[in-house]
């Protein structure tokens, strides 16, 4: 049986396409907050109404542009060279993370201010965290430290509670880059001195 769509499907996917594509554009250039569905419309040509067959909301175009960014995102860290060293590999997916966000600034600060949680607000963050595969490429490359004897685990300090640690400090260095430092020139080195240090201290805790 033929897997081809159909060329109403793919008109379909076109335009679904076109309005996200239409949303990201206008957060950049204006902000989210002029984001609306009459704005979309007349940027692609459509009317209004016919967006609805899409989209249910304006919310729910933000929430897909967050969820294209955040595969983005992991790609991203999925790219770092797999040959290199456990720690080395870990330390290079942190500075990919802050690379993604210098590149990629206002996906980024969508993500992490209008994005809606994945998971209820009162669910464990254990929950929430391993729903993210972004995260988790984090998680597997501490597991991948564990798992050669350069981290060791304990009982109030486990391999997720180190994954937060490297995630704490990757996010909040690249929050500050495309933020408040953002007139200075990114420096990855500097990053990766950073990560140097804290890994250095995770491996002699």
């Amino acid at each position: 049986m033929s897997t081809t769509s159909s060329p109403r499907t793919r008109r379909h996917q076109r335009t679904q396409q076109a309005i996200l594509d239409a949303a990201r554009a206008i957060i950049s250039h204006e902000g989210v907050t002029a984001l609306s569905m009459r704005a979309i419309a007349e940027r692609i040509d459509y009317s209004p109404a016919g967006l609805y067959e899409y989209f249910d909301s304006k919310d729910e175009i933000i929430a897909a542009v967050c969820d294209e960014a955040f595969d983005q995102l992991t790609q991203t860290l999925r790219s770092t060279d797999p040959t290199l060293p456990p720690r080395e590999f870990l330390r290079e997916c942190g500075v990919n993370y802050v690379r993604f966000a210098i590149e990629n600034t206002d996906a980024f600060l969508l993500m992490f201010t209008n994005a809606p949680l994945a998971a209820p607000p009162d669910a464990p963050a254990e929950v929430m965290l391993r729903q993210s595969p972004a995260f988790m490429v984090l998680y597997d490359a501490v597991q991948r430290c564990v798992d050669a004897g350069i981290f060791t685990p304990r009982a109030d300090y486990d391999v997720l509670a180190m994954a937060i640690t490297c995630w704490q400090l990757v996010h909040g260095m690249a929050m500050l880059t495309v933020t408040i430092m953002r007139t200075r020139p990114p420096d990855l080195d500097a990053c990766r001195r950073a990560l140097d240090v804290l890994l250095a201290g995770i491996a002699a805790q």
